[in-house]
């Protein structure tokens, strides 16, 4: 089944707020998570729940629905909702996935939840390309690329994790079993509970350790028989 979209409405009209809800519940890859009648609560659920598209009302009491775009730590798609065709350019300036002009129809409906949906599945595809390949990190306010091959491991720190590389050593927050999960590389693998190490960049095994460049990580009895089966012995 293909991935499901999760959907947020910010409409400040009661009767089309409901109208939308009910459009979205009947497509099967829309789940809807929330629904606001204003833009503070939605930049704020934002923040605590991943949003994959937006259908957002232009014309909303405080913020507008351009503010509100201003605002995001992040963009989604956004199908923008409107009683007014002149926001047609707005539309076109932000690059949003469609303009609907209420009142909605399904028809109409329908045909730009599935643009959404084209969206998103190429927007898959580029990501699980690029995942074989590479991670970004976020530093100092800017997404820095580390292709797998420089890296040399992974160490958990506290509530963050350690990235070591040949150019030099970043700091995430996160945790080991976020890494564990996210990373989408064969050669990577976990063998300890505070180490995930790429296979490449091992110079030799002892009983108990592992010798990466010029580090020594631990294996744990729990990992290890994984380890062994994971190399090419002679």
């Amino acid at each position: 089944m293909a991935e499901q979209l999760k959907c947020l409405i910010v409409e400040d009209e009661i009767m089309a707020l409901k109208s939308l809800s009910k459009l979205c519940e009947k497509m099967d890859r829309l789940q809807l998570m929330y629904a606001f009648n204003n833009a503070d609560e939605a930049l704020q659920s934002m923040e605590e729940e991943s949003i994959d598209l937006i259908f957002l009302d232009i014309e909303l009491p405080g913020i507008s629905g351009i503010e509100m775009l201003e605002k995001m730590s992040y963009t989604p798609q956004i199908i923008f909702t409107t009683g007014n065709k002149d926001y047609a350019f707005e539309a076109y300036e932000y690059d949003v996935t469609d303009f609907l002009k209420k009142p909605i129809t399904q028809g109409r409906f329908q045909k730009a939840v599935e643009k959404a949906f084209r969206k998103q599945d190429q927007l898959n595809a580029i990501a699980t390309a690029s995942a074989r390949n590479e991670i970004y990190i976020r530093s100092e306010g800017k997404y820095i690329r580390i292709p797998y091959d420089d890296i040399l491991y992974f160490e958990n720190y506290g509530d963050y994790i350690k990235v070591i590389t040949h150019q030099g050593n970043h700091i995430i927050h996160g945790s080991m079993k976020s890494i564990d999960a996210r990373i989408q590389h064969p050669r990577f693998l976990k063998v300890h509970r505070s180490y995930i190490i790429n296979l490449d960049k091992i110079v030799d095994i002892e009983d108990n350790t592992i010798v990466i460049e010029k580090s020594v990580i631990p294996i744990s009895r729990a990992y290890r028989p994984i380890l062994m089966q994971t190399i090419n012995i002679l």
